[in-house]
């Protein structure tokens, strides 16, 4: 009896114990799984499923912590604690750059913190290009879809209220600068909206028309006002229809457009209307093409095949070509051109000769 008391006392609280101990390592093992598939669950998936896109900053000597609560504030990550535990494990933490990023909720935490250890910050500029020809509203439009004005309205807001730097202020009253908003591409810091814009596009005006064109322009008995009319209606009506522009085309189109400018001149001289349907699509909206007949006897003072001289104002934005061709037109006796469907410009003296051109490349 005494040697199975001894037995009893001895392995039993053994056995109790290994039990104990795999419950306990068993529970360890279970909430390490748990813990390892909410983590992972955690890092791989975002705040929301919705986009909603937001400018982060973060400030220089911003502890990992205080991003890690800003970031859940904000609802850009779904659990700070994940989040810091993630940056300990890949050697981020004290990594992430100050700056301004882009953050969308939808973004999981994985690309959050790859982005801000990365150093992706947002641009502090912006790139705008407008085009040789474009009109204000053309403009407005586009910077409307840039973010840069909440609608179209509001540039002719800005080009009547702003004060501007300019070098030709006198000219373009009556107007609102339409004509002198140079096509070209610009840069704009974050904070820097359609006014610096402007004056930018108005600055870059001054640089290209050059003293000595500003010179030979009056030797020449030309005047500003008139000389950029006149660039804005060749700029409408010199272009080609194509994909892509060659070298060749650039070269061939500034001379079709120094040849335009000769018909233009040529017909002020004699007091014959320019007829342009460049002003006729301007008067009604239209960006291109072939007026029609209503079109073209909708009265306005813009209107060139109802009014005799040039239009009142500018009728788009011209490149330099175009205003080089109103300073330095070519001589020749044409009265008339038409544009191929592909844009080329074929040029006429005599209605005979326009009408046999219409018939041969139109028709």
């Amino acid at each position: 009896m005494e040697t199975q008391a001894n037995e009893y006392n001895i392995e039993r609280p053994r056995h109790g114990f290994k039990k104990i101990l795999s419950l306990i390592l068993g529970l360890v093992l279970l909430a390490v799984v748990i813990l390892a598939v909410y983590y992972f669950t955690k890092i791989n998936s975002s705040a929301t499923a919705e986009s909603h896109s937001t400018e982060f900053n973060v400030s220089k000597g911003s502890s990992s912590k205080q991003i890690a609560q800003k970031l859940d504030e904000q609802n850009l990550i779904s659990n700070d604690w994940v989040f810091l535990v993630y940056l300990t494990l890949h050697g981020a933490n004290g990594k992430i750059e100050a700056g301004q990023y882009l953050l969308d909720s939808n973004m999981p935490m994985t690309q959050v913190v790859e982005i801000l250890t990365r150093g992706l910050v947002v641009s502090s500029e912006k790139s705008l290009t407008t085009l040789e020809g474009w009109t204000n509203k053309q403009i407005a439009d586009y910077l409307v879809k840039e973010n840069l004005i909440s609608q179209a309205s509001d540039l002719d807001k800005i080009l009547a209220s702003a004060q501007f730097d300019f070098k030709y202020n006198d000219v373009v009253k009556g107007f609102n600068y339409e004509g002198f908003l140079f096509p070209d591409t610009y840069r704009l810091g974050r904070d820097e909206g359609a006014d610096v814009l402007v004056q930018k596009m108005l600055k870059n005006f001054e640089s290209k028309f050059t003293d000595k064109m500003f010179a030979d322009m009056q030797a020449s008995g030309k005047n500003m006002k008139d000389v950029i009319i006149l660039a804005s209606i060749i700029e409408k009506e010199i272009g080609r229809n194509k994909p892509s522009i060659t070298d060749e085309d650039l070269v061939t189109m500034q001379k079709e457009r120094e040849l335009a400018a000769s018909v233009f001149y040529n017909r002020l001289n004699i007091g014959m209307a320019l007829e342009s349907d460049a002003t006729v699509n301007y008067v009604v909206g239209k960006t291109g093409g072939v007026p029609t007949l209503a079109d073209v006897r909708t009265k306005s003072a813009y209107n060139t095949y109802l009014q005799r001289g040039l239009p009142p104002g500018p009728i788009s934005n011209p490149g330099i070509g175009s205003i080089m061709a109103a300073i330095y037109p070519a001589q020749s006796d044409y009265l008339y051109f038409i544009n191929k469907a592909d844009g080329e410009a074929v040029f006429a003296k005599t209605l005979a000769e326009h009408n046999a051109n219409i018939a041969k490349y139109l028709r």
